[in-house]
């Protein structure tokens, strides 16, 4: 849901997360083109899950137009002189020009139309040469591609989205990202000029990749990071009895990814993909945590659903059973005391040693630690 969301909202689409949420469950109707740009960038994500699943990801020139078809499939107009239906999923035929919303000044041109499809696949070689030797991270491989997408300007329209599909399609074809729980983006659109001028800062340096690989790596980083927190957050549960629950590793991975993926409310059938358990584990499962206190009922019948009591750990409660509530004033109050006397920002496992685990929890899951420190000058 956060890659949806995120990514276009890179693109200027401000629709709220709440829409990325229905258009993950199939909920959204595409009756303007915002909604159908969300809908279709779930259908790119499946596209990318189901050749996964069944072995047939190939990492190639033609695999990255389906993308480009999937995540643009009926956003074409015949009266539109920049993207009209036959753009969908096929190189450009025309100029690519990238153009500021506020100053209309023009930030980066792309090649011309007839050397799309040569440095394409001259990209692409180099990629399957990448892949093949021993020594060369993916993470690294993937900002490479990731800049190259966007400098050749490939298509259209959608060159952004792509290029950002294709860094999860590789990463996960990697075996370095596991399914949805990780959201990238969020980092990029945390703040996008920081994101457009690293960009820019490797044609500005002459193809120096330096600047923009360090970004680049520098939001991996922050994303796993948040990940490790959340799942440090939820290992152990204390829902208010005096001993606590400790988690199934399926129960640990449904709940982590749920909670990832900012699902404030779910259905058996959700938890069931998300433990990677069958129908009777799945409630065997959530009878065991809606006993335990660590989730809530709400509905009957078909239309049950289940919500996370929120992050309960022992150390974090505030008196007997009951949950610390992290708003944003006292995350800051708590960060600015635990960082005083410093003046760089501290590692996540700095965070745990000094028992502040659920601080560094907390600034990840309320709008990033990118966020956070740069409200606190870090």
């Amino acid at each position: 849901m956060g890659t949806v969301h995120y990514s276009n909202l890179i693109e200027g689409n401000e629709l709220p997360l709440i829409e990325a949420e229905r258009a993950t469950r199939g909920q959204l109707q595409p009756d303007t083109r915002a909604k159908v740009e969300l809908v279709n960038y779930v259908r790119a994500l499946d596209l990318i899950d189901q050749r996964l699943a069944d072995g047939s990801l190939e990492l190639t020139p033609e695999f990255l137009k389906e993308l480009h078809r999937a995540a643009t499939g009926g956003l074409g107009r015949e009266e539109d002189p920049h993207f009209k239906p036959h753009h969908e999923g096929a190189w450009r035929d025309g100029e690519a020009f990238v153009v500021d919303r506020i100053t209309q000044r023009v930030m980066h041109e792309g090649p011309p139309p007839a050397e799309v499809e040569p440095r394409m696949l001259g990209m692409f070689e180099w990629l399957d040469t990448m892949l093949t030797r021993d020594g060369y991270p993916p993470f690294v491989i993937a900002g490479v591609m990731h800049y190259g997408i966007t400098e050749v300007h490939p298509f259209a329209d959608g060159n952004g989205r792509v290029a950002r599909l294709f860094q999860v399609a590789l990463l996960m074809q990697a075996d370095v990202l596991p399914g949805r729980m990780f959201s990238f983006e969020r980092y990029y659109a945390e703040d996008r000029n920081a994101y457009y001028e690293a960009l820019r800062s490797v044609r500005e340096r002459t193809l120096n990749m330096e600047v923009w690989l360090h970004y680049f790596l520098a939001g991996l980083a922050e994303e796993y990071e948040r990940v490790a927190a959340t799942i440090e957050d939820l290992s152990e549960l204390a829902p208010g009895g005096s001993s606590q629950l400790q988690l199934t590793p399926a129960q640990q991975r449904a709940l982590t990814r749920l909670r990832i993926e900012g699902r404030a409310e779910f259905k058996r059938e959700m938890y069931e993909r998300a433990a990677g358990v069958g129908r009777t584990s799945a409630i065997t499962d959530l009878h065991t945590l809606v006993r335990h206190g660590v989730l809530r009922i709400r509905g009957r019948g078909p239309s049950t659903r289940y919500a996370l009591s929120g992050p309960v750990r022992a150390e974090h409660a505030e008196g007997p059973g009951r949950p610390r509530r992290w708003t944003d004033a006292l995350i800051e109050l708590e960060l600015r005391a635990y960082l005083d006397g410093r003046h760089d920002w501290p590692r996540p496992a700095e965070f745990r040693f000094a028992g502040r685990g659920d601080l560094y929890a907390a600034a990840s899951r309320n709008g990033g630690i990118a966020r956070w420190r740069r409200m606190l000058g870090r």
